[in-house]
């Protein structure tokens, strides 16, 4: 079989231009000089919409000749341009961005999609999408990047820094908790503090941030029961004050009420401009001149308007769009189909492989594709119809299709060149599908289910799922087919989880998603092994009543204000994996999970906490990695973390993805991977204090591997925050502030610091250095005493390394710099005690339970410390 890269090369070169930006605080002295001279009027058209989602793109800005200003075009969404006539890329959903957990890639699509609404003049792009999965069925999961904070905020970010550096302002999205799609307009999403600053704003935090992205929407349901429009805290306290965001807020289209609260909460833009969607209302807003009446009333302040065009027009300057920005043009050509094809293929997720049925070989002569779903893409107006292959939900975050390739040609096509004949039933009948794969060699069947947005209703479902079952009777089009067929594949379209009622009865089953334009091609190339499948799910994959939450379907929907359609985030901290191990139920997949035609191993971890005098500021973790099969692939190390147990931290999660990476291997060919948590990554929200705090005492675990499911790796780290114990091994403030040591000169390492006098010197602190003490008020490592060797008594030096090139009755032999030198016989732990005692502790003598690891294994008698033997 064919295996190429399945990382496809980044360094050839980026196709999209970068342009040079600014900081915040030169963009924010040109902006204060541009608004200067602003009439009150012209200030206004600048923060409020204009033609009301009637004009060229979905929300306008009027444009100022006085001023040479050209206005804003802003324009949806997340999987490329809307409304672009064919014109650019047919992008894949964000989910299936998150499933390719390559951070690099991550950066390429953004800077990729950034480039196509740049060439076409399009200030604003309305991405990314980062709500959070708490339910399967709910309607937009697909626009966002699954259920862990952490990895939407990763997503978030990279996109977010690619676009930008194409000159494009993002616009982060639905901040916050619009999770659910029936009645959101008329919602209200009600949790503690701690949930919401750590599940549901984290993804947005990240992105400002550290991507510094230049524009928030503000989602149309309440938190709470106070509008997110209309909530301060939310908008102004936690957002622009808490986060110093520097950017502008935009409303949801029409998701404002009034104006004081809107206003006053910290909204800077209103979107499209009207009270309500249609021509009518392109000049009936509750803005716009509204905002002089109530200035000259004291409902809102002047300080106010001129914060909120200030931030507009920042915005617009650190993207550097004040100047020569293209005008807007929505047919202007702009693809990016390489990068697409890479990202379709990398979210491809093989959750089950049985026998090795994959990848399709000449082993099979004769292969059934089976399934509606393997047909051509159907495009309609915002992707509301599913008469076959399904590589979007429906609603606003669609694009417009071009260059469509379709399972069914894409496999034709492949098996061709391996002479391997093609059969189809192209349609969801059971019993044609049955009688096509009755006498192949293997049957692929293609099944789907979709979701969107509430506007659409689509087979009786609006927005969110009204189940979990695949669409167009999939369920029996399996059955058929692998009743008939021992060799049957199953591949999946559809946002998140569907019910899997034949998982038992089938060899392999892929999880696709929802791939857009490069469907075709990405599943051809995964079924025969060209690409090695390296996606892994960003949500749990489990049955419908074990999830921690469900989408509600009220009968009865209150139309605003104080009547609300309540929704109770009960499950607190605890979304997704953290949910299934707080019940210690096993899902059918896990969190993370992903299948490859090769295998891999991890092993020597080793961790450590990085310190700044008293205060802990990261983590770092190294392992290995291995490439065990006969084949290239990629695998995704994550980095579990469960947080210390004392009392501060309540009841908390088990664990909580903390980092992760993409490490592509070639058969048998292994690498050292370190992962790294920053200080934000080691805090808890703590409600009292109003801010994220590292926790004071116990321990950290630190858990490494595959998946939520499969983490072979674990160690715990003791939790040195606010003691100065261990400060200078990470944190670089002991000596003369430049990691020297001014102390005795007692021996060389590699660490900067002296080895300790006392070979035996009690240990303070531990890291991946090894055990270090003080002496003399100074920090240093403690070096093991060399083994004098037998060849000093024969006069020769020992040697510094372990090479043997010849033994004689004497003992090992070693070449060093021109001279024979000795090798010392050092006592092994497997074949023995190397030590009778260690750093002044004894060696456990009965116990064999570990209480305590650091860079040994701890146990404890008689009330004291010993250390393991082996």
């Amino acid at each position: 079989m064919k295996i190429q890269n399945i990382l496809f090369a980044l360094g050839c070169g980026l196709v999209s231009q970068t342009l040079a930006v600014i900081s915040w605080e030169e963009a924010d002295k040109k902006a204060s000089s541009f608004v200067s001279d602003l009439s009150e009027a012209e200030k206004i058209d600048i923060v409020t919409g204009y033609m009301n989602m009637q004009g060229t793109c979905v929300g306008n800005i009027k444009p100022n000749s006085r001023k040479n200003f050209k206005g804003l075009c802003l324009q949806d969404g997340p999987a490329g341009v809307r409304f672009n006539e064919g014109t650019s890329t047919t992008w894949q959903t964000g989910i299936n961005s998150a499933a390719t957990f390559n951070k690099d890639l991550l950066y390429k699509i953004g800077k990729d999609q950034g480039a196509e609404f740049y060439a076409k003049g399009i200030n604003v792009a309305l991405a990314p999408s980062m709500n959070i999965l708490r339910a399967p069925a709910s309607g937009r999961v697909w626009e966002n990047f699954g259920e862990d904070p952490y990895l939407s905020g990763v997503c978030g970010t990279q996109i977010t820094k690619g676009m930008q550096d194409s000159g494009v302002i993002v616009s982060a999205k639905h901040y916050v908790a619009n999770d659910i799609e029936h009645n959101r307009e008329a919602s209200t999403s009600n949790m503690d503090e701690q949930t919401l600053m750590e599940i549901h704003v984290e993804p947005f935090y990240r992105t400002v941030t550290e991507g510094e992205a230049g524009s928030v929407m503000a989602s149309y349901n309440a938190v709470n029961g106070v509008y997110v429009v209309q909530n301060k805290k939310v908008l102004t306290e936690i957002l622009k004050e808490g986060m110093n965001f520097q950017g502008f807020i935009v409303s949801d289209w029409w998701a404002i009420h009034d104006l004081e609260g809107s206003f006053n909460a910290g909204v800077d833009m209103n979107m499209p401009g009207g009270k309500a969607w249609g021509p009518n209302y392109i000049n009936d807003s509750f803005w716009g001149s509204n905002i002089s009446n109530a200035i000259r009333s004291g409902k809102v302040s002047s300080a106010r308007l001129d914060d909120a065009v200030k931030r507009i027009i920042r915005s617009m300057y650190k993207m550097n769009q004040m100047g020569n920005f293209p005008n807007v043009n929505l047919r202007a050509q702009s693809m990016h189909t390489e990068t697409h094809r890479q990202a379709a293929t990398e979210s491809q997720i093989l959750l089950k492989n049985d026998d090795n049925v994959l990848p399709l070989t000449k082993k099979y002569r004769k292969i059934a594709v089976i399934g509606k779903d393997a047909d051509k893409a159907e495009s309609c107006t915002d992707t509301a119809c599913t008469n076959g292959n399904i590589i979007q939900g429906f609603g606003s975050g669609t694009t417009d299709f071009t260059g469509i390739t379709d399972p069914y040609s894409s496999i034709k096509n492949r098996a061709s060149k391996e002479g391997i004949t093609v059969v189809g039933s192209i349609s969801d009948s059971a019993n044609e599908g049955a009688n096509a794969a009755r006498d192949a060699d293997v049957a692929i069947v293609f099944v789907r289910a979709t979701s969107g947005e509430e506007y659409i209703v689509v087979d009786n479902n609006k927005g969110d799922r009204n189940n979990l079952d695949l669409w167009h009777g999939g369920n029996d089009l399996v059955k058929s087919v692998a009743a008939v067929n021992k060799n049957t594949i199953v591949v999946i379209h559809a946002p998140a989880t569907v019910n899997l009622p034949f998982i038992n009865n089938v060899k392999a089953i892929i999880h696709a998603g929802m791939p857009g334009a490069e469907s075709g091609n990405a599943i051809a190339s995964v079924l025969f092994g060209d690409h090695n499948p390296s996606g892994h799910l960003p949500f749990t994959w489990a049955k419908r009543e074990e999830y921690c939450c469900d989408v509600s379907y009220p009968g009865e929907l209150p139309h605003g204000g104080d009547s609300k359609t309540t929704y109770d985030y009960k499950e607190g901290l605890f979304v997704g994996y953290r949910w299934f191990d707080k019940k210690g139920t096993k899902p059918i997949y896990p969190f993370g999970h992903g299948l490859s035609y090769t295998t891999f191993e991890y092993s020597n971890l080793s961790s450590s906490l990085v310190k700044s005098g008293t205060e802990v500021t990261g983590l770092k973790a190294t392992f290995t990695v291995s490439n065990t099969g006969s084949v290239e692939g990629a695998t995704v190390p994550m980095l579990f973390l469960g947080f210390p147990n004392v009392s501060e931290m309540g009841d908390y999660p088990v664990r909580n993805l903390k980092a992760f990476d993409k490490i592509n291997l070639k058969a048998g060919e292994s690498k050292t991977v370190t992962l790294e948590v920053d200080q934000h990554g080691l805090s808890y929200y703590n409600t009292n204090k109003k801010k994220f705090v590292v926790p004071t005492g116990g321990e950290y675990t630190v858990y490494v591997g595959k998946s939520a499911g499969d983490l072979p790796l674990k160690v715990t780290l003791k939790n040195t925050q606010g003691s100065n114990e261990g400060s200078s091994a990470g944190g670089n403030n002991n000596g003369d502030n430049n990691g020297n040591n001014n102390g005795n000169n007692n021996g060389s390492n590699n660490t900067g610091y002296d080895c300790c006098a006392d070979s035996n010197a009690r240990v303070q602190y531990t890291d991946e250095s090894g055990n270090w003490s003080i002496e003399n008020g100074n920090w240093c490592l403690i070096c093991p005493e060399k083994p004098q060797c037998f060849s000093i008594s024969l006069g020769y030096p020992c040697c510094q390394g372990n090479t043997v090139v010849y033994t004689d009755k004497d003992g090992k032999w070693g070449l060093e710099n021109g001279q024979w030198c000795g090798i010392a016989d050092i006592p092994s732990p497997s074949t023995g005690c190397p030590y009778q005692t260690k750093n002044g502790y004894p060696v456990c003598k009965t116990t064999t339970t570990v209480v305590y690891t650091d860079s040994d294994k701890w146990g404890v008698e008689n009330g004291e410390w010993c250390i393991m033997c082996n």
